[in-house]
Parts: C-alpha cells; sequence; structure tokens
C-alpha cells in the first residue's frame, strides 16, 4: 500500500479557517475567503523541506495577521505578539545555520577572546534578570564563568578587575544611571566593556568599547517585554560566538542550538495563539495579594522576571525564587490561599533540575498545600498524574538552555492577563517610568 505523498491540514487564525496543502514539494495556502493562494515552495529535495514550509506558513500567518486588522488593547500586549517577528529577524542576523556566527561586534582580537578568565554582567531590573538567564548559556557554552550583579552595587564596590575579564553593561534605554556608573568603573579598572543597549544613541552604548544595539524596536509600555526576548537573543548569540572562538563547543552543538533558535519563532507563535488556559489561570488569581513563582536552573531567573512583569503591572507582591532555595526559610510565608506557580520543564529523561524540581514542589504541596499552578511541557502527563488538583500551563518543548524564552513569555502573558482584569493601567504602571536616569 503506498503512502499518500501530499497532505491537507487546516489551521485556524483570528476566526478564519485556512486550507493547507502540504507535498514534498509544495506549500499551498487558501482561506474560505478566497485569499490568494501563493505557491510558497518549488522543487524542494532537500532535507530542510520542512523546515522552510513551516518558515513560509510562519510568515504567511504573519501577513494575515497584519491584514486583520488585529486591535491591541494595550501596547504591552501588541509588543508581546512582535516577539516572534523580532526574533525571527535576530537570528537570522547572527546565526546562519551552516555558517560561523556572523555580526558580532566584540572589538577584541581572538587571542585575547581565548585569554579571557570571566565574564561579568551588569544591570537593573529585567535586564538583570536576562543577565541571570544568560549566565548558564555563557558558561556552558564559552566555558567562562560569569558572575551577575546589580549594576548599583557593582558601581560602588571595590571589585577587582583584570584586562582579561569582560564586562557587559545592559540597558535597554542605554540612559540607566546605576549601569552607566557600573561601565565606568569597569573601564577605569582596565576590563574590556561590552554595552548592548536599544538604543545606540546613548551613554551606555557611546561609552563602550564593544557594542551591539537589542534591535527590539520602540518599546512604548514602560513593564519589558520584547526589549527582554531581544536582549537574552543577542547573548545567546553572543555566547555562541565566544564558544566558536574559544573552540570551548563542538560545532554539532552549535549548530543544534542556532535551528532551536530558529524555531523557536513557530513555538511562541503557538504559544500566544493557544492563551485562553493563560486567562483562566489569571481570573482565578488575580485577587491574591502575595503570589510565588519557582524555578531550578535557567529557569530561575525566568521565575523572577514573571515576578517583576505580576508585581510592575498588577501591584500584586510577586517573587520568584530558585525552587531548592524556597525551602530554606521562604516557605514560611506560604498558606493554602497562596498561589504557587512552579516552572518544571524538561529537555531529556533524566534531566537534574526536572527531578528536583518535582522533588522540591511535591514538598511544598505536602507541607502546606499552597494553591498550585505549575508550567510544564506540553506533552508532559507525568505531572499530572502526579499533582493532580493543580493548574497547568502548556508550553512547547525545547532545549533546557533555551526554555526561558518560552516561560518568560508565558509569565508576560499571564501578567497582562491579571493586570487587565485587575483594571489596571497595564502601560503606565504607577510610580514607574521607562528609563531610571538618577542613581
Amino acid at each position: 500500500m503506498k503512502h499518500k505523498k501530499t497532505r491537507f491540514i487546516t489551521k485556524t487564525l483570528q476566526n478564519r479557517l485556512f486550507f493547507i496543502k502540504i507535498s514534498k514539494k509544495n506549500a499551498d495556502i487558501s482561506d474560505i475567503h478566497g485569499m490568494s493562494t501563493p505557491n510558497f515552495i518549488q522543487n524542494i529535495k532537500k532535507p530542510t523541506a520542512g523546515f522552510k514550509i513551516l518558515n513560509k506558513l510562519s510568515e504567511f500567518f504573519l501577513r494575515c495577521f497584519k491584514k486583520s486588522g488585529r486591535k491591541y488593547k494595550f501596547s504591552m500586549y501588541e509588543e508581546i505578539w512582535q516577539q516572534p517577528e523580532i526574533i525571527k529577524e535576530l537570528a537570522n542576523r547572527y546565526l546562519p545555520v551552516n555558517e560561523s556566527v556572523q555580526n558580532i561586534c566584540l572589538e577584541m582580537p581572538i587571542e585575547d577572546i581565548k585569554n579571557l578568565s570571566k565574564v561579568y554582567i551588569v544591570a537593573s531590573g529585567s535586564s538583570r534578570n536576562v543577565g541571570n538567564i544568560a549566565k548558564y548559556f555563557i558558561e556552558t557554552i564559552a566555558k567562562l564563568p560569569v558572575e551577575v550583579d546589580f549594576a548599583s552595587e557593582f558601581a560602588h564596590r571595590d571589585t577587582i578587575l583584570s584586562a582579561n575579564d569582560l564586562v557587559i553593561a545592559i540597558s535597554q534605554s542605554g540612559k540607566t544611571a546605576d549601569t552607566l556608573a557600573a561601565l565606568e568603573s569597569a573601564k577605569g579598572k582596565g576590563a574590556h566593556t561590552f554595552a548592548l543597549t536599544n538604543n545606540p544613541d546613548s551613554a551606555i552604548h557611546n561609552a563602550a568599547e564593544s557594542k551591539m544595539t537589542v534591535g527590539a524596536g520602540v518599546e512604548k509600555s514602560i513593564a519589558a517585554t520584547k526589549s527582554f526576548t531581544a536582549q537574552l537573543l543577542n547573548l545567546y548569540a553572543l555566547a555562541l560566538y565566544l564558544g566558536e572562538q574559544r573552540e570551548s563547543v563542538t560545532r554539532e552543538r552549535v549548530k543544534e542550538l542556532k535551528l532551536e533558535l530558529h524555531i523557536l519563532i513557530h513555538k511562541i507563535e503557538k504559544l500566544l495563539r493557544n492563551d485562553i488556559n493563560i486567562e483562566k489561570i489569571a481570573g482565578k488569581i488575580k485577587e491574591s495579594k502575595n503570589l510565588v513563582i519557582l524555578g531550578r536552573g535557567t529557569n530561575y531567573a525566568a521565575a523572577q522576571e514573571g515576578a517583576l512583569k505580576i508585581k510592575e503591572t498588577s501591584y500584586i507582591d510577586a517573587n520568584g525564587y530558585p525552587t531548592g532555595e524556597f525551602l530554606h526559610g521562604h516557605m514560611a510565608v506560604l498558606n493554602e490561599n497562596t498561589p504557587v506557580i512552579s516552572i518544571i520543564v524538561h529537555n531529556k529523561a533524566g534531566d537534574i533540575n526536572y527531578n528536583l524540581a518535582i522533588k522540591n514542589t511535591e514538598e511544598i504541596k505536602h507541607k502546606l498545600n499552597p494553591d498550585l499552578i505549575i508550567i510544564k511541557n506540553q506533552k508532559d502527563k507525568h505531572i499530572e498524574t502526579l499533582f493532580k488538583g493543580a493548574g497547568f500551563i502548556n508550553i512547547p518543548e525545547s532545549d533546557e538552555l533555551i526554555s526561558p524564552m518560552l516561560t518568560v513569555i508565558t509569565l508576560q502573558i499571564l501578567a497582562v492577563k491579571m493586570a487587565d482584569l485587575l483594571g489596571r493601567d497595564v502601560d503606565h504602571p504607577r510610580g514607574l517610568s521607562k528609563a531610571v536616569t538618577a542613581e
């Protein structure tokens, strides 16, 4: 019996039903409203055909989405939706799959890169949370120790630095006074300075020896969303570049991560299109006076960022902790009315952080029985069996090093949904400004 070479699937976007015909050589799309049916791909005979089809489908859906005239209630929600396109542009700029990492503006001779002894990341707020996620990526790929510090503390501490140290200053606005002071301090002590900002015409960008712009575009909402993920993608690219130059990672692993970052946009789009359950969770916990978010490994900083987003937009006392650390005293603040969001995702069977996150969350449930919500991989039914009665938010599977992209965006959506239900001024939270320009 011969297998069919052509298959038909349907996809709904913005309440419009699209018919998609995929064959070995072609991807043809139409909708019930008579939209044109472009033939996207011709004569594909390489193994990458499926990947190309996915990219073309994604582009088509994004165009349809724009044509549909979607209106966003808040700039923050619009900026959340802009993230797939931004990540796609940055991945294309820096990460050609079959070539070396490109366009990394690190003005250091190769020999100096190989002789680096330590990386410091100095930042504040969401940018510091970016640094804490990137720490895991840089240490794993570039095999360099990374210290992440509050810019306000680093600037006025007698930090011991040398010419073999790289100090990365991150600031969305490029005007953050604490971060500028930290950068100037590092320069004065002989370290090589690298600025990552969303504003090329800024003091921090101009003060650093090496510099890159984030590429997120103008961000109107005070709470950072697209600038966060863009900063993180930039640091992923920098880490892969360092790994290549230092020969600290295999070519196969670099290619694997590049591919993962390229297909990440499809996973984010899937997450954005299926946010109904997140809205239900938001409605359930929106009246809470306090809230705890837990994560292990790469997702510890994702928990902190999610807590900051909820704190900024809903004015709820949300706090993020490493899951294991939470057992050391912090658990005393819980009761059965306190929502606990535990991030339990894994990359492969036997992943130690996955198993420990389960163990830690089981202990919290057993001792205090809080209102438990778990962010998990969509296909992970084991978690649902272990934590019956909990609420679940599903995210697509991904490499463990990159999974914070998906967990952070999930928590961004949760934050904006909660704030909306509470009637908050989502784009302009009380007492906050886009740039903190005074120390």
